[in-house]
């Protein structure tokens, strides 16, 4: 046969149907295919119990497509029940040092050590025994992990550990030994092997239509395989040991019936038609449609309970549909009373059979959907998504498991029962050490990793095998204590500044200490080690740093007490001013200032300016203008923009001269001089003929009176 066509067998419980599948370029064509019974207790739930009994079914079938295509038959691709399917989560992790970058080799010897964590968890008698009794099919990687935080992959990172979480998928040796044996009887070898969930979901629910979580039951004879798609990936494989021949032993029982003919009553049954068998003494009966069905509902239910149950519990709920496959799908009431106990509407629940399939041509009277799961083979094996199996020697030891596209030597020494944290030289005991408070692990020195030889040549881990190939393995050698350089934990450089600060160059460098002293970038840390890492990030930590305040106080009084005025820093980078908060790089051209705080930022100056007037003081006019009081500093006249000295004794008192925005009486005295009486004696302020004082308001045009005492008395 050619690589474009395969002679597929799907041996199940009750038939095994045998067909020839054609690759052509817009999908295949069945050229041939063939189904018999299986003999009496030739198999039961989905294991073979008679070799030679299945055996001759299959040399059967494989002699009717050799006469009916006019070629030789040696090979063929099978499945495997779902039944004997096994998954299980495994998950590692590898401590690094910090300037370790993970290679191919730590890679997969991680996730390797996750496989061998899923193997433990099947062991259960603690012994390992697992590996001798299954074989793993295959992991898929879930999830990546570096530091704790999901990452797309591994290779090249650095970080302080690493993990891989992954699951593995698990077939029992016995059933493939007694499929290969079965097949060998019949004069044929297994071309390659799948399970049977895997190659219906193949055909029945593709790639692109894995982003929806849809179920898939393949209803047989024994058992009632599932699979469960999500998010773009087959999520689960799982298994109910119920299926159709449970409510053809229910007719058998009831009715009396041998079960093959009850069987027939099952598969033949039909609505409005009467089925006539005898049961096991001779008695003709003449069953209704009505009368069949109610016997076989109780354990319809049963089914539709049991899968739904495992459906959700495979999927974590209920899907968003589900399709129906295998003879037994074809149960009446069945697809409604599951879909009843999905708790989902009917038209969600369908039976996909051949017509369904758009890829698959000719032979349409190889149809039902029954035929899904052999056609589902062959389509998976022509699509090379099938499993070979292959043939190794580990150290002498003969090892047989599934060959993928990705088996390689790290693999087979897993079989082989070698750990894989023996082969890459695992590091030694590990430091922890204190950073800032936060507790850091330090593995030790790397160890010597294993030697192997691939058929005399030396190769690593991921090398792909062939059948046949020989290896032979020296474990590596675990690594001692950690020997890291503070220089080597801590990147200095990373915190390193240079720049130009006030026209001197300034190199700007990060504080570490260790255990409360200082240390050169060549000490070598040791267990328990605090360690307190100071960086400097913006001009704020700069100047905190170099002990330079932001902002300086000058103290000084006015009018006798006591007051402060702040000296604020400005920083200018490159010319320009920024803020404090500025990041620090190197290359930058820094200047720094105090603005000096001057009078005017203290000292409230009148806010409007004065018309002149002209008053009338005893008899004669008077043009009154204002001055602004001008301040006193250590006695001496200064302007508002005098910037103020420690200890300055400042005097200003904007109201000395009168009442911002008006004149007063006591603004004549600037440009009138009162008679000498009034000077030395005193007297009254009449303004206007009414008394007044100092600070009466006057304005334009007033009448103001210096009255001196003795005068007021004369002229009384």
């Amino acid at each position: 046969m050619s690589k474009e066509e395969v002679f597929a067998l799907d041996i199940g419980t009750r038939t095994i149907a045998g067909l020839i599948l054609v690759s052509k370029d817009e999908g295949f064509d069945i050229r041939e295919a063939r189904v018999h019974q299986q003999q009496p207790g030739a198999m039961a739930d989905g294991q073979i119990h008679q070799i030679s009994a299945v055996s001759g079914t299959i040399a059967k079938i494989k002699a009717e497509l050799e006469e009916a295509c006019g070629m030789p038959l040696t090979k063929a691709a099978v499945a495997a029940a779902g039944r004997s399917l096994l998954t299980e989560t495994g998950s590692s992790t590898f401590d690094l040092t910090p300037s370790q970058r993970l290679t191919a080799d730590e890679v997969r010897a991680l996730e390797l050590e996750a496989v061998r964590d899923a193997v433990e968890k099947l062991s259960f008698d603690n012994t390992g025994s697992v590996m001798h009794s299954y074989l793993c099919v295959g992991y898929s990687v879930v999830q990546y992990y570096l530091d704790g935080e999901p990452i797309g992959a591994l290779q090249g990172h650095q970080g302080r550990q690493a993990q891989a979480d992954i699951i593995a998928t698990f077939l029992p040796r016995i059933v493939i030994d007694s499929l290969g044996t079965a097949l060998r009887e019949a004069g044929l070898s297994i071309a390659t092997l799948t399970l049977e969930p895997i190659a219906a979901m193949h055909v029945v629910v593709p790639p692109t239509m894995r982003m929806l979580n849809i179920a898939l039951v393949d209803v047989g004879a024994g058992t009632s395989d599932l699979a469960i798609s999500a998010n773009g990936t087959v999520k689960g494989y799982g298994m109910v040991a119920y299926a159709g021949d449970a409510i053809t032993k229910g007719l058998a029982d009831h009715f009396l019936l041998d079960f093959k003919v009850a069987e027939k009553v099952k598969v033949e049954l039909k609505p409005d038609q009467i089925s006539e068998c005898k049961d096991v003494f001779g008695n003709t009966l003449h069953l209704s449609y009505d009368e069949v069905l109610a016997v076989m509902r109780p354990r319809v239910e049963i089914l539709a309970e049991k899968i739904a149950a495992e459906v959700i519990e495979l999927n974590g709920g209920s899907p968003k549909g589900t399709i129906l496959i295998g003879g037994g799908s074809r149960v009446p009431g069945f697809a409604e009373l599951l879909a009843k106990h999905l708790e989902l509407p009917e038209n969600l629940v369908r039976i996909r059979d051949r017509s369904s399939l758009e890829i698959v041509h000719g032979l349409p009277q190889f149809n039902g959907p029954e035929v899904i799961t052999p056609i589902g083979i062959g389509c998976t094996h022509l699509d090379n998504r099938s499993m070979e199996l292959i043939h190794v020697t580990v150290n002498d030891q003969h090892l047989q498991f599934l060959n993928m596209s990705s088996s390689n030597v790290g693999e087979a020494l897993l079989y082989a029962g070698l750990v894989p944290a023996e082969l890459v030289g695992r590091p030694g005991s590990a430091y922890t050490v204190e950073l800032n408070g936060r507790y850091i692990p330090l593995p030790g020195t790397l160890g010597q990793p294993a030697f192997i030889e691939k058929n005399g040549e030396p190769c690593d881990l991921s090398s792909p095998l062939s059948d046949g190939d020989h290896l032979s393995v020296r474990p590596g050698e675990p690594g001692g204590e950690p020997r890291i350089t503070l220089g080597e934990f801590i990147d200095e450089r990373a915190h390193f500044f240079s720049i130009s600060f006030n026209g001197t160059p300034l190199e700007v460098k990060p504080t570490i200490l260790v255990n409360g002293q200082e240390r050169s970038c060549d000490y070598i840390l040791q267990d328990r080690d605090v360690i307190r890492l100071e960086t400097l990030s913006d001009f704020r930590d700069l100047f905190r740093h170099l002990a330079i305040p932001l902002e300086q106080e000058v103290p000084f009084y006015l009018n006798g007490e006591s007051q402060v005025a702040v000296e604020a820093v400005e920083l200018y980078i490159n010319g320009t001013k920024e803020s404090l908060r500025t990041p620090l790089r190197s290359g930058l051209e820094v200047t720094y200032f105090r603005k000096p705080s001057t009078l005017g930022e203290h000292l409230k100056r009148p806010t409007e300016e004065m018309p002149p007037i002209t008053v009338n003081v005893n008899g004669e006019n008077v043009q009154l203008t204002r001055k602004d009081p001008v301040p006193l500093v250590n006695g001496q006249e200064v302007t508002f923009d005098y910037v103020i000295r420690p200890h300055d004794r400042i005097e200003y008192n904007p109201g000395s001269t009168g009442v911002l925005g008006k004149y007063i009486v006591t603004d004549i005295f600037r440009d009138y001089e009162p008679d000498g009486d009034f000077a030395k004696r005193g007297g009254r302020i009449l303004v206007n003929g009414a008394i007044a004082g100092f600070t009466t308001p006057i304005k334009d045009g007033d009448s103001i009176e210096f009255v001196p005492y003795g005068a007021e008395i004369a002229n009384s």
